[in-house]
């Protein structure tokens, strides 16, 4: 808790007064996050100024990243219809804007929806590109033609009302931003914990009594918290408890880090048909050539697949697709034999064994093969009953494979979890011991990150259908590395007269027990074990092969249809097995200088210099390495390229960019492996920001809202000032309450709040919506309480608003989940003078 408080002021009478009060208890700035900008006719100028269209066509900058409104109708929000109140909303079809594009740029609309869910949003350039955004989905526009002025549009010409972001960065980085608060699952009771020292795991355990512990192997631990009797708080139950113990705990000597014992789960969709076998996903790989270059399909190689376990039958066997190639296994979850229930998604679906028999199913003329039919597969169950499970039995099941030597490859397709200091631990040690590990990217159609997969210590894999295109399910971003068939039931790609699933090893129950069979899916849980067969054909030839030398590979285009560039939706282009195979018989130096951050992005008003780590990949030595280029807007600060480890700083030279101009180079980086010369290139981005003045995140709701939700997860408000910006920020200011009625939005009573702020930019009556901006005191994320007295008098306030939300991520490990957050609610607003009798907003 914070407390602020004055220290002047007496009583000076029987009343209290004093001549020398404090003007306001509370006041400060709220700066506006760089290139931020808005709709110039959201609902927070069409419903508080009279339903007055946009001006004009409203000109963007190089970089930006904007909140907007649509709306094809105008009307009432239902009352009581998830979390809508009833206030008036206007129609707003169509947002025109003019925007710089080159070569190369992107842009990307989020939708957002609203409280009525909203309507699908479509992005068109005056070129002819276009695309369409689903509620709670994104579409990404690229590829231009020629530099200049594009006029673009988003519209909504029918649908309810929708909140929208629309981006453009110079480093075109808008799909590493996220626009949502986390709400990752996890465990109740549960936190995983990583010790600061051996000597601090007896002080870390006995501060909690009652408290259980479970090694998870390395420096991890599980911690498990005994249920309490005491009934739970509102708005948040158990979970609310949990997360206020893992708050606690992060204050206990002996521990370095506390996180959530989150949850993940499957990456696929079930498609309910009978089995034909139009297995099209083994020629899109060129799997038949692979197959020559490797005809026993993989040999010696040992394939983990972490998921639901594999279908036993009653007599004791696998899946007789699977039963030969089976090793010895674990089952994370409940222990013992790690059997597939099959009900991990609904119905029979045999999630894990589905995966199983794409990688590894064998070839006897039978049913289905896999791409490495003659890879040993082992079972690790680590999903539970509706496809779900907890990032402790995952972490836990990586050390047993990497620890205990059990495989060479590791398939996990599944995801959802944020960025984890304990699970990145346990993929670097498996890289170091040459693991190779493989993820799906997740079904959401999405850029926002979902790990394993995002780790950079995991191939991540997204999904095309039959003729090789993305497919409409497939999450995407500068995450991605490679894409594998995924398949799209919607779709008939390749012209086969069928919808383009994936067929594999599946089950199916009966009064009897479980049947082995068959079944077609969708996800990009179906693309990861098509790489991960193709990584365990290719280790099969290279039994040295490690995660260096396939990054290597993929970036020189060695492994996949692709001439080694990548993109956001298919990363370095759909994997082809038999291409892989052959560079993995190739004598390829495995020997790299690897750049870290991988890419230099600077501005005048963010980093102007950067810290640039060489790391070493492979066990060659690596010699004579020197800068050979470097552009004329940066220059060279420090630098140690003759002893591990590597490194060199560049700065920023202000006065050789142009203001508000972005500026784009390489930095090359030569060296010599074993007296062979090799080049690593490092891209740059400079900016000279300019965009001060223009910064505008719309109006801005600054509120003291209480600190506990009611009973249906609402933090309400109790104070509420509305500002606008001038010159790129906002100023507030609260006052005391008097205590003479009528009591004014802007007084303030002594208490305990939160101080927050945010647009309301579909005039729904709550602020800190995704796609809205949104600033908490002290950082959006880590809010902090204020405690107000009557002689409070707290002025210089700093706070930052922007339409970005924090992540859970390793840079990041404070940052908490918050299930069910709904936004923090506005308190009733006069609106053009006038009020309806059930506050409904009404305009004039």
């Amino acid at each position: 808790m914070m407390l602020l408080s004055g220290c002047s002021g007496g009583s000076g009478g029987s009343d209290g007064s004093s001549s020398d009060a404090p003007p306001s208890p509370l006041s400060g700035v709220i700066n506006i996050e760089a290139n931020s900008r808005v709709d110039q006719d959201t609902m927070d100028r069409l419903g508080l100024e009279g339903a007055r269209p946009a001006p004009g066509v409203q000109r963007l900058p190089e970089s930006f990243v904007l909140g907007g409104y649509v709306s094809g109708e105008d009307g009432l929000y239902p009352a009581d219809k998830r979390s809508c109140q009833e206030l008036f909303y206007a129609a707003d079809p169509v947002d025109t804007y003019t925007i710089p594009l080159a070569p190369g740029d992107t842009l990307m609309l989020q939708n957002f929806g609203s409280c009525l869910a909203g309507a699908s949003l479509e992005l068109q350039l005056d070129s002819g590109q276009a695309g369409t955004a689903l509620v709670g989905g994104s579409v990404v526009l690229s590829g231009v033609a020629e530099t200049r002025d594009y006029t673009v549009t988003v519209s909504n010409p029918s649908g309810a009302p929708a909140r929208y972001i629309l981006a453009k960065t110079a480093s075109a980085t808008s799909g590493n931003l996220s626009f949502t608060w986390p709400e990752y699952d996890f465990a109740e009771n549960h936190a995983i914990v990583t010790l600061e020292s051996e000597g601090g795991q007896s002080r870390a355990f006995a501060a909690g009594a009652g408290m259980t512990s479970r090694h998870l192997g390395g420096d991890s631990w599980l911690l498990t918290r005994p249920v309490m009797a005491a009934a739970s708080p509102p708005g948040g139950g158990r979970k609310h408890e949990t997360l206020s113990w893992i708050r606690d705990l992060r204050g206990q000597p002996g521990l370095a880090q506390v996180q959530p014992d989150y949850l993940f789960r499957t990456e696929a969709t079930p498609i309910d048909e009978p089995f034909y076998p139009r297995q099209w996903h083994y020629g899109l790989i060129n799997g038949p050539a692979a197959w020559q270059l490797v005809p026993d399909g993989g040999v010696g190689v040992r394939v983990a697949v972490l998921d639901t376990g594999l279908l036993r039958l009653g007599s004791g066997l696998w899946h007789p697709d699977l039963h030969d190639n089976v090793k010895a296994g674990a089952d994370f979850v409940d222990g013992g034999l790690p059997v597939d229930p099959g009900n991990s998604i609904g119905g029979d679906v045999f999630h894990g064994t589905h995966v199983a028999g794409t990688i590894g199913a064998v070839v006897e003329g039978n049913g289905i093969g896999g791409v490495a039919f003659g890879s040993g597969i082992v079972p690790v169950r680590v999903l539970g009953e509706g496809g779900t499970g907890k990032a402790s039995d995952l972490i836990e099941a990586i050390n047993w494979v990497v620890e205990g030597a059990k495989a060479d490859v590791v398939n996990m397709s599944l995801g959802g979890l944020p960025e984890l200091t304990q699970l990145e631990n346990a993929l670097q040690r498996g890289v170091d011991r040459g693991v190779l590990f493989v993820a799906a990217a997740g079904n959401a159609s999405s850029s926002v990150k979902s790990y394993p997969a995002a780790s950079p210590r995991v191939l991540a894999v997204s999904a095309v259908d039959g003729a090789g295109n993305l497919a409409g399910y497939s999450n995407f971003g500068n995450w991605i590395d490679l894409a594998a068939p995924g398949g799209d039931a919607s779709r008939d790609g390749n012209l086969d007269g069928a919808s383009d699933v994936v067929w594999s090893a599946s089950g199916e129950l009966t009064s009897g027990g479980a049947q082995p069979g068959y079944r077609g899916l969708q996800g990009t849980s179906m693309a990861s074990p098509h790489v991960a067969g193709v990584l365990a054909l290719m280790k099969r030839v290279r039994p040295d092969l490690n995660h260096a030398y396939v990054l290597n590979a993929l970036e020189d285009g060695a492994l996949t249809g692709g001439v080694g560039e990548r993109n956001n939706t298919l990363g370095y282009g759909v994997i082809d097995a038999a291409k892989a195979v052959a560079a993995a018989q190739d004598s390829f130096a495995q020997t790299i200088l690897s750049a870290s951050p991988a890419q230099i992005s600077l501005s005048s008003e963010g980093l102007d210099t950067q810290r640039v780590e060489l790391n070493v990949f492979g066990s060659g030595e690596i010699s004579d390495i020197a800068i050979s280029a470097l552009p004329d807007w940066l220059a060279v600060t420090d630098k140690n390229l003759t002893t591990r480890p590597y490194s060199f700083t560049v700065a920023l030279r202000n006065d050789l960019l142009e203001q508000g101009a972005v500026a784009r180079g390489q930095v090359g980086v030569t060296y010599q492996v074993g007296g062979k010369a090799s080049t690593l290139t490092v891209p740059a981005i400079g900016q000279l920001i300019s965009d001060q003045e223009a910064r505008d995140a719309g109006r801005h709701f600054v509120l003291l809202v209480n600190t506990e939700p009611d009973e249906r997860g609402f933090y309400l408000a109790a104070s509420q000032v509305v500002v606008e910006a001038e010159a790129g920020e906002y100023a507030f200011h609260f006052e005391f309450d008097d205590g003479e009625e009528p009591h004014r939005l802007s007084e303030v009573r002594p208490g305990d709040y939160y101080l927050v702020a945010g647009s309301d930019h579909d005039g729904d009556g709550l602020i800190c919506q995704p796609g809205e901006a949104c600033a908490e005191y002290p950082v959006a994320g880590l809010r902090e309480i204020v405690t107000i007295t009557d002689e409070s008098s707290l002025s210089n306030i700093r706070m930052t608003t922007g339409f970005s939300r924090p992540t859970i991520s390793t840079t990041t490990p404070e940052t908490l989940p918050r299930p069910g957050f709904k936004g923090y609610r506005l308190l009733d607003v006069d609106v053009g003078g006038a009020r309806n009798s059930n506050g409904a907003k009404a305009i004039q």
